[in-house]
């Protein structure tokens, strides 16, 4: 086998015994480990066992005779990626072992592209702007990361709760395994299920390979569940079960799979709302709730829009030889209210650049939204009530959350909010809160 696999280009190193075999895995980088199930000494599982232990993540194949094929089924639940059955052709061993090298080699690059994105600014100074809403953002951010449990992070579409999620795992001490997101709204129900927790082989028609999910591939790290309020009601309770256990099962399989994951979840949907609704599980709700961070929208962060407008063009500049905006262009730019938050600034940004031909911005390669403002009056009355409605919902979140950490205990929650236990039973007559 050794000869056969340095004929097809691999460089191989062979062990007599299991226990070679561990020491040759924890000095050299392996794409690919294959291992047979009975050898002198430890047998092939507990090599497996160890290697997961030792966080060691080659992909590894099992050999097997005949009348091992249980064994096998057992090494693939503890996460062998294949097995091949003695005794077998040359091509089949061949197939077998460029496809989990190649697999390895992509979760390589995989890696390597996230490193990247982390170490391009996916921290807490990757959330631009200077207001106090976003300095308050900043402020629970790190605190998030600081700590463990979940995350629930509310906010408009387009404020940057992704961004948020990232910068709380490249904060933590997560930061250097995976990070990985996925869209709940994007899936059908049958696919998200399928997704997150996985599949056994053969658990239906056309599964012909178990399938790790990617709760599984968050193992270590985190996992961000965005647009969690529209997650079906089955899979809310399969998620909550993950949630309170640190275990999935995959479908088809009998027997769950210990995980370490610290799950992040973002909504632009009001939760309670629709747990009054009966769409949203209510205990699921608490156990996302531990630190909860909301997102202003971008008209709530005055001075901000500046800010941002000079980073997009900063960042997507370069490309285009347009370093610059001119005056009256900023001053369109600056007057918009932008709806869609700071993913709408950044793709208008981008838009302007590609049609801009000079060294600066200018108005005529503006598009026609930024134009459509309302009045001053009407605009500047909607401003302040939203902003004034937002300081209401910020202020009573932030001394619910206060008290929940310091499990009910007002002394402790009103030194943390910096104000004595009067005014802090004054503020929860004011916003309703149960003693």
């Amino acid at each position: 086998m050794g000869r056969m696999l340095r004929g097809a280009g691999y460089a191989v190193e062979m062990a007599e015994t299991g226990e070679q075999g561990l020491a040759l895995a924890r000095g050299n980088a392996f794409d690919v480990i294959l291992s047979d199930m009975r050898m002198p000494g430890i047998s092939g599982i507990d090599v497996l066992q160890r290697l997961r232990e030792q966080r060691v993540d080659s992909a590894f194949i099992v050999m097997t005779g005949f009348g091992t094929v249980d064994t096998a089924v057992e090494a693939m639940k503890l996460g062998a990626v294949d097995f091949v059955q003695k005794p077998f052709f040359r091509e089949e061993l061949l197939m077998r072992v460029r496809s989990a090298a190649d697999r390895r080699q992509l979760a390589r690059q995989v890696d390597l592209l996230q490193r990247e994105i982390r170490g391009s600014g996916a921290g807490a100074d990757a959330l631009v702007g200077e207001s106090e809403p976003i300095r308050r953002v900043r402020e629970l951010v790190s605190r998030a990361a600081a700590a463990e449990g979940t995350v629930l992070i509310t906010g408009e579409t387009g404020t940057g709760k992704e961004l948020v999620a990232r910068a709380i795992h490249a904060q933590s001490s997560r930061a250097a395994r995976a990070f990985v997101a996925i869209n709940c709204a994007a899936l059908s129900d049958s696919l998200l299920e399928n997704e997150l927790f996985g599949h056994a082989r053969g658990a239906f028609t056309g599964a012909a390979s178990a399938r790790a999910g990617l709760i599984e591939h968050a193992n270590g790290g985190t996992l961000l569940l965005d647009e969690v309020g529209t997650m079906p009601a089955p899979l809310q309770a399969k998620l909550l079960r993950a949630l309170e256990s640190g275990e999935v099962r995959r479908i088809g399989e009998n027997d769950p799979r210990r995980v370490d994951v610290r799950f992040v979840a973002a909504t632009n949907t009001d939760l309670p709302a629709a747990i009054n609704a009966g769409t949203f599980r209510a205990d699921l709700f608490y156990r996302l709730n531990v630190h909860r961070i909301h997102l202003p929208p971008l008209r709530e962060r005055p001075g901000d829009a500046a800010l941002l407008l000079a980073h997009f063009v900063g960042r997507y500049g370069v490309r285009s030889g347009t370093a610059a905006v001119s005056d009256e262009a900023r001053d369109v730019f600056l007057r918009y209210s932008y709806p869609g938050n700071v993913r709408q600034l950044e793709h208008i940004v981008q838009r302007a650049l590609a049609v801009s031909r000079g060294p600066s911005i200018e108005v005529a390669d503006l598009p026609e939204e930024l134009f459509d403002v309302p009045p001053a009056d009407a605009q500047e009355r909607a401003s302040e009530g939203s902003v004034a409605a937002a300081r209401e919902r910020a202020e009573r979140e932030m001394i619910v959350a206060t008290i929940a950490r310091h499990r009910g205990e007002l002394a402790a929650a009103a030194r943390e909010l910096q104000v004595s236990r009067t005014t802090l039973w004054r503020l929860m007559r004011k916003h309703q809160i149960q003693a």
